[in-house]
Parts: structure tokens; sequence; C-alpha cells
């Protein structure tokens, strides 16, 4: 899912990154010019310029440690210019150099917020090249370009309140059949008695509870779900899983409402007891959005009708 979630996330800012790449190649004379997606293991190549020689291509992934992509990111912000790899101390036997050996090497980092990195705008070659400095501050203007370019995608999917993804991205992910992809339990996640909260103790609180139950979502849920925040105290979130048992959601979906009911939940300066109804259906392919809210929603609403606090199927 990987490769199509940034390969369809990147259509969206497309005409900006075709023409970073047009103008790099019309600055910058060497084989490659590519832009990766990183994380702590891995470095995905988003897409991919070669004149020549093909030295990467799009969707191509690769450990972020046999990459030099990671000496770009831990170069403290500014580009990493290699003219010879050969004469460079950190890169001449890294295992990233491998494919353009002797060659050379510019790249710089690219943002989604101020502090988080997304990856990597860089140009390569197997000889050396004698890059300018000139360059240099041109690969950097383009790489915070398509940072901003980021950042207001990001803004635009995003739940300003928990930080999750909002309806819109759901909407969209839908729309895009990236769920055909791979097989997932859609939860829907609605918190009990969440209205009077925000009567006791006011908006405040209740944002800061909030806040605190999208940390949970986000510590729980398994490698590669998607968490929204879709309006109010409801939730959907899709949990990968290896067959229509569900057995990984199930185990998910319990291990959230013992976190949440377990103890009292600190939020802020605030305590609250608090609960959850969960309605879980299974994201099979074909199935849009609208039907698994609607099986969700009443799956919801039967934990509701049952006590709150536990999970139902549809």
């Amino acid at each position: 899912m990987r490769k199509s979630e940034k390969e369809v996330y990147f259509n969206k800012i497309d005409h900006v990154v075709d023409e970073v790449f047009s103008l790099l190649s019309e600055t910058i004379d060497v084989n490659s010019i590519f832009l990766t997606n990183t994380d702590r293991e891995t470095n995905f190549i988003i897409k991919a310029f070669n004149r020549k020689t093909t030295l990467l291509q799009e969707g191509e992934q690769m450990a972020i440690n046999k990459s030099l992509c990671k000496l770009v990111i831990e170069n403290g912000g500014e580009p990493l210019v290699i003219p010879n790899i050969a004469e460079h101390p950190a890169a001449a036997d890294h295992p990233g150099a491998e494919r353009i050996k002797n060659g050379s090497y510019i790249g710089t980092p690219i943002y989604q917020s101020s502090d988080a990195v997304f990856g990597t705008l860089c140009a390569a070659d197997t000889k050396p090249y004698g890059f300018s400095d000139y360059d240099a501050k041109l690969i950097k203007t383009l790489g915070l370009l398509l940072s901003q370019s980021i950042v207001l995608e990001e803004m635009m999917v995003r739940d300003l309140l928990t930080g999750l993804h909002n309806r819109a991205y759901l909407v969209g992910h839908f729309e895009r059949n990236i769920v055909e992809e791979q097989k997932y339990a859609f939860l829907y996640v609605d918190l009990d008695r969440f209205k009077a909260v925000n009567d006791q103790y006011g908006h405040e609180a209740g944002d800061e509870l909030l806040k605190k139950v999208a940390s949970v979502f986000q510590e729980l849920a398994p490698s590669g779900s998607i968490i929204t925040r879709i309006g109010g105290d409801e939730f959907i979130l899709l949990i990968p899983v290896a067959s229509a048992e569900m057995e990984e959601a199930k185990r998910t979906a319990n291990g959230i409402l013992k976190e949440l009911s377990d103890k009292p939940v600190q939020a802020g300066k605030w305590e609250f007891d608090i609960s959850a109804s969960v309605g879980m259906t299974y994201a099979e392919p074909g199935k849009d959005l609208e039907t698994l809210m609607n099986e969700a929603d009443k799956a919801m609403y039967e934990a509701k009708r049952d006590g709150r606090n536990t999970v139902r199927f549809h």
C-alpha cells in the first residue's frame, strides 16, 4: 500500500514536482534526479528522471541505512554536495554509493512540518560533477518549495485539533480505491457520553480529551493503519488484517477500550472517566465508503444499546 499511497498523494502536487524536475534537469547536467519519501527504516522513490542510464526507478524501495539520502537528512538542513563520491569521507564506503561508484551526488531534505522530514530531493551521476554554489542554492530553494507544497496539502487533509487525518482524506482515500490493495477492518469509534464532558467542563477540556484519545489510537493501532477524526467525538480506523475474521483489529479495538476505561484518562489538567463504543465491519474489495459507514454505524449503535464500552460487528 505504501507505494500507491505515496504515488497518489503526489498526484496532487505533480505539476509542482514536474516544474522542479524540469528546472533541475536544465541546470544540473547529471544523469538522474529523484524525489524520495523516508521513514526510520525505508527510503521510497516517488519520482525519478534518468537521462541515459536507469540508476533509480519510481516505486523502488530500499533500507534507509543503505541510501545516501540518510546522509542528506543528517546534514543539518543544508544541501549535501558531493562532487566525487570517492573523495568524500562519509560517502566513499557507504552502501548507498554502490550504484554510482566514483560518481557525484547532491541532495536536500524535504519537510512535512517545521521539525519532521518527509524525504529528499536529489541528483546523481556515475561520474564526478562540479556542482556550483548556484546548484546548491537552487536545489535547496526547490526543496523548500516542495516542502511548502506538502505542508499545504497536509493541512487540507488533517484535523487541526488532533493531527489525525480528516473526513476529506478518508473520502479521497476511498475514491482512489487504495483500500482494494489491502484487506482492512473498518472501525467506527464513538466516545460514550462525550457531550457531558463539554457541558460540565467546557470545550477546552473536551478538546484536550479528544487529543488524548487520538494519541491512544496512534499508540495502539498497528503499523499501516489509517486513523481519521470525521467530526466531533467520532473516529474511523482502518486497520490492516489478514482475513475477514479480523483478529488483529479485534485485539486493537479491545486494547483501545481497555486503555480508555480501565483508569481515569489524564488530559491536560483534567481527569476523565471515559469509554467508547466501537462498530466494526470488513472492508472487502468492492465496498464503498458509504456502505462501510452504514454497516459500522449500525454496529456501533448496537454497542451503545448493549451498555457501551464494547465492540459489535456487522
